[in-house]
């Protein structure tokens, strides 16, 4: 097998921007520390063989490493995490952040190039200092969804379904991606007027990740987009907490699904399960909601979720459960990402390679995508 004369500076930087250590990627590659800085020093040239490993375990395109010089750097989302601590970021998270901000250039240049294709961005603005329920109250209003639609959609699967959707029409694009579950629980990119949300779609509800979605947007509100965890403790998380909680829960919807009870109450897990499923929303959601609206006794939401916060290992996928690779790639990337790509192709701004580079699956699949997300 022949070696390859690549550039040692490109193998680093494959490394560093998937946030390995040289001990922790020889690992991952199966090669001792000294080995891999041979590479890295051009000391000694890797085989071809050896390079597809590195590119299946960087999770990083072949040709990438094959550059004659290293990318710049690029920044990464500000990070607001505090509740499992400020870990190192894994390979999933990074390429998923990659993967996003690459699309979101992508469009930012269709945009320069035909008018009409990538959708303006439609949001509010709202400062650290505002009523964070003040803020839900005016966004709840601006989306049009009354309380009446929300208690009648079937599940929170269907709610999720939907208010993705609306939050989409906005000119959000949003995804859904699988990440490590004690890592984060999304984040938010905002990029020459382009916004993005991105769920993490091994969070353990469909409520947990309407909850994401709505704490994520008010990131872009703020203009403070950034790696979430929803802790209680930053204040930018807990503003988007308080937010998220105020725009699916209204107070006034609320106290009438509760009757008239002496407050605060400290109410049974059955209690908060009945709420969640009548507003479509995760337990967490109601217990916070219940605590900052004076319902529920100070400290009542760090008490209910506290054996909540436990991560949970996702549900094994049953027989007929998966989905196929459309439909997947759908749900991991969005209509509006979806469509956004397929107009691109048939105004000529992206050749059929782009758009399959975006939608990560052949042409042969864009008749079948487009017909789905009609």
């Amino acid at each position: 097998m022949a070696e390859v004369p690549v550039n040692g500076r490109v193998l680093k930087w494959a490394r560093l921007i998937r946030g390995l250590s040289l001990q922790d990627a020889a690992s991952l590659l199966g090669v001792t520390t000294d080995e891999l800085e041979d590479y890295e020093l051009r000391n000694k040239k890797p085989l071809i063989g050896f390079l597809r490993r590195m590119s299946d375990k960087y999770q990083i395109n072949f040709t990438s490493l094959l550059m004659p010089e290293p990318l710049p750097k690029r920044n990464r989302p500000a990070d607001h995490r505090e509740r499992h601590g400020k870990r190192p970021l894994s390979i999933d998270t990074l390429v998923a952040i990659e993967e996003i901000t690459e699309a979101l250039d992508t469009f930012d240049d269709i945009a320069t190039e035909v008018r009409q294709v990538v959708p303006a961005l439609s949001i509010g603005t709202a400062r650290i200092s505002d009523d964070p329920s003040a803020i839900a109250a005016r966004e709840r209003k601006r989306f049009g969804v009354p309380i009446e639609e929300q208690h009648a959609w079937r599940d929170t699967s269907e709610a999720r379904r939907r208010w993705r959707e609306v939050i989409e029409k906005h000119g959000i694009f949003t995804y859904m991606i699988p990440m490590p579950i004690t890592e984060l629980s999304g984040f938010s990119i905002l990029r020459n007027n382009l916004a993005a949300i991105c769920v993490n779609d091994l969070e353990a509800t469909e409520g947990a990740k309407i909850f994401t979605l709505f704490h994520e947007y008010c990131h872009l509100l703020l203009r403070r987009t950034g790696i979430s965890d929803q802790n209680n403790h930053n204040r930018v998380e807990r503003f988007c907490n308080k937010f998220a909680a105020s725009f699916l829960i209204p107070f006034h919807s609320l106290t009438y699904a509760i009757g008239e009870i002496k407050t605060p109450y400290e109410f049974s897990d059955a209690d908060i399960k009945r709420l969640a499923t009548r507003f479509r929303v995760s337990n967490s959601a109601i217990a916070l909601r219940l605590e900052e609206t004076g319902l529920a006794s100070k400290g009542f939401y760090e008490r209910r979720t506290a054996p909540w916060d436990i991560p949970k290992a996702p549900r094994p996928i049953k027989p007929g459960q998966k989905l196929s690779p459309i439909r997947t790639r759908i749900k991991r990337s969005g209509r509006l990402h979806m469509s956004t790509t397929l107009e691109a192709l048939r105004r000529r701004a992206i050749n059929s390679f782009d758009a399959s580079q975006l939608i990560g699956l052949g042409p042969g699949s864009f008749v079948k995508i487009e017909a789905r997300i009609g």
